[in-house]
């Protein structure tokens, strides 16, 4: 056997693994869309970090060494920094979701690799070309479709997808500096440790006690999100980013199914026509930075 031939099994696995990575977080997001209609956003995150560090810790246990061995850091005020910024991802986007549908809220947050190329130029100084430009202005005009501004009026829940998909862009930043130094698994466990205790800052604000099948939804929560991170990473093992970057916007398609069959929402001309500016934007980027 050649190694194309070789080569071919492990691509499609890599792909097939990288698109259920992507159903997995579609499912977090759709568990988090019930949830929010009953559960205030930081009983939310506290139940999404503590159901999602119990596999990591499981996982690091397994590995060579022992677990504090590998959760060693040189760094732990940079993954402060990273988890209270992917604190906020969390928090906006979850706010979000109680007031508007999920496929819109998963539009607008599609748009952080424009938010990625500004951060890029204004913090840390690089240079982009006019193609890349291009991608920038596609994706700020699909963002400015998707909420229906018209007349610059602004709605606030509109205006917290943005701030999550901001601060995604961010923590990515953040996420690709730890990992010069980081495991992936110390970098994931500190991130979800700080939201969890940053969470507990919010017992007393109108948290309630989880019944019955809310358990199950709760649990479903935090592993779905946990085993969207795994299986990415795995996936990445067999395929390079660059060859699946562009199915990262198949989750339009599990938001736009679950908002139909959960929550009977049927995404409006806004929400599609700013998608299609978004994804063009998102590929444009992808395909210039190779």
């Amino acid at each position: 056997m050649s190694a194309a031939e070789a080569f071919i099994p492990q691509r499609g696995r890599g792909v097939a693994l990288y698109c259920l990575a992507i159903l997995l977080l579609a499912t977090m997001d759709a568990a988090a869309k019930w949830l929010t209609s009953g559960f205030p956003v930081g009983e939310i995150v506290f139940f999404r970090s503590a159901f999602a560090l119990i596999p990591l810790m499981l996982f690091g246990m397994r590995g060579a060494g022992s677990l504090t061995s590998r959760l060693k850091t040189a760094r732990p005020w940079a993954h402060l920094a990273r988890g209270m910024v992917v604190l906020v991802t969390l928090v906006s986007f979850f706010a979000a979701l109680l007031h508007l549908p999920l496929a819109t809220v998963t539009v607008i947050t599609l748009a952080n690799p424009v938010f990625m190329l500004l951060i890029g130029v204004l913090w840390l100084r690089e240079r982009v070309g006019g193609v890349q430009w291009l991608a920038v202005a596609l994706g700020l005009a699909g963002v400015v479709v998707v909420c229906g501004w018209s007349g610059l009026g602004m709605d606030v829940y509109s205006l917290m997808a943005i701030v999550s998909a901001f601060s995604y862009a961010l923590a990515s930043i953040l996420t690709r500096r730890l990992a010069a130094t980081d495991s992936p698994l110390s970098i994931t466990f500190y991130g979800t440790l700080v939201m969890l205790v940053a969470s507990l800052c919010t017992v007393g604000g109108g948290w309630l006690w989880p019944q019955g099948g809310e358990w199950l939804v709760l649990i479903l929560l935090g592993l779905a999100g946990a085993a969207a991170n795994f299986v990415n990473a795995l996936s990445l093992r067999h395929v390079e980013l660059s060859a699946v970057a562009p199915l990262e916007y198949t989750i339009l398609l599990w938001a736009a199914g679950f908002g139909y069959l959960l929550f009977g929402e049927i995404p409006g001309p806004n929400a599609l026509l700013g998608g299609v500016l978004i994804v063009a934007s998102g590929v444009l980027a992808a395909r210039q930075s190779r």
